[in-house]
C-alpha cells in the first residue's frame, strides 16, 4: 500500500504543478478553461488575457497569485496594479479570501496588502502614478488588471521590476477591450507568440452568463459598446469621441426629428457670450 507520506508528496507535487487542480480540490472552485490556462501558466511566463465583462478575471487572478504565494516558494513578492486603488483593493480582497480558504495564516492583512507566515506578500497599488511603484523587485506575480486602461508609462516602469528574476517572475495582463492604442492593444495584436501566451475568454463559452441575459444587454447598448464589452472588439480612436452608430445613421439617410427653433434665436445665441445682440 502507498504510505501516507508518499500520498502527501504526490499531492504536493500535483498542486505545485497545477494551480487549477489545487483550486478545484482545496478551494472548491472549478475554473473555466481560459482561467485554467492562465493560472496554470508556469513561472517566468508572460500572459495576456482578453476577456469580456464579468468573465471572472479577478477570480482567476486571485487564484493564481494565491497559489504563487503558497506553493512557488517562501518569501515571494507579488504586485497587483489597476487603474484605481479601489480596483487593486478588490483584487486584494479576493486574494485574501483564497488564502484564508486554503487554511493559510496572515501575518499582514490590510486593504492594500497581505503577507503570509512564509514571508510571501502581495501589494495592491493604483496605476495613476508610475513613481509610486518604483523600488520593488518582483519574483512572484505581477498582475495588471484592466490593463487596456493603464498608461504606457506605468507599464514601462513596472516591467523592469521583474528583470532580476525573469526566469520565475510571471507577468499577467488582464483586460476587457478598450481603444486601439496603448501597450495592451499592441501586445495583443503584435506580441510575438514566442514571448506571450495569449488567452481569449469568449462570452459564448461563459457558463455564468445566459443567452437571454446577453440578448438583453445587446438591446440595451449601442452596437459598438456591446462589441467592446462582450465581443472583445477594440474601439477605433475616433469612436472614443464620436458615437459610431450616430455617425452611421447620419450618412444612411435616416435623419432624426427636426430640431425646434426658439422664437428669439438672437437672444439664445447672444446669451452664450453674456449679452444680447441687436
Amino acid at each position: 500500500m502507498v504510505s501516507d507520506l508518499a500520498r502527501t508528496a504526490a499531492r504536493r507535487a500535483l498542486y505545485t504543478l497545477s494551480p487549477s487542480t489545487w483550486s478545484r480540490r482545496e478551494l472548491g472552485l472549478d475554473l473555466d478553461p481560459w482561467q485554467r490556462a492562465m493560472t496554470d501558466a508556469p513561472a517566468g511566463s508572460r500572459v495576456i488575457a482578453l476577456t469580456h465583462r464579468q468573465a471572472g478575471k479577478t477570480s482567476a487572478a486571485s487564484v493564481g497569485v494565491a497559489h504563487t504565494m503558497i506553493w512557488r516558494g517562501p518569501g515571494t513578492t507579488n504586485l497587483i496594479l489597476a487603474p484605481t486603488q479601489r480596483q487593486s483593493a478588490e483584487l486584494i480582497r479576493r486574494l485574501r479570501g483564497r488564502l484564508i480558504d486554503s487554511g493559510e495564516k496572515l501575518d499582514v492583512d490590510n486593504a492594500f496588502s497581505v503577507e503570509l507566515q512564509n514571508g510571501s506578500r502581495c501589494l495592491g497599488l493604483p496605476g495613476a502614478d508610475d513613481a509610486a511603484i518604483r523600488g520593488l523587485s518582483i519574483d512572484g506575480d505581477l498582475v495588471i488588471d484592466e490593463a487596456a486602461r493603464v498608461s504606457d508609462a506605468l507599464y514601462d516602469a513596472a516591467r523592469p521590476m521583474m528583470i532580476r528574476h525573469s526566469a520565475v517572475a510571471r507577468l499577467i495582463l488582464l483586460s476587457t477591450a478598450w481603444a486601439k492604442m496603448g501597450f495592451f492593444y499592441r501586445v495583443w495584436t503584435e506580441g510575438d507568440p514566442h514571448d506571450w501566451l495569449k488567452i481569449e475568454a469568449r462570452v459564448a463559452d461563459c457558463r455564468h452568463i445566459s443567452a437571454a441575459d446577453l440578448e438583453k444587454e445587446r438591446r440595451a447598448m449601442s452596437a459598438s459598446t456591446f462589441a467592446r464589452e462582450y465581443q472583445n472588439h477594440f474601439d477605433s480612436m475616433e469612436s472614443r469621441f464620436f458615437d459610431a452608430d450616430a455617425i452611421a445613421a447620419a450618412f444612411s439617410g435616416g435623419f432624426g426629428p427636426t430640431p425646434q427653433i426658439e422664437e428669439d434665436p438672437v437672444v439664445s445665441v447672444g446669451s452664450v457670450f453674456g449679452k444680447v445682440f441687436p
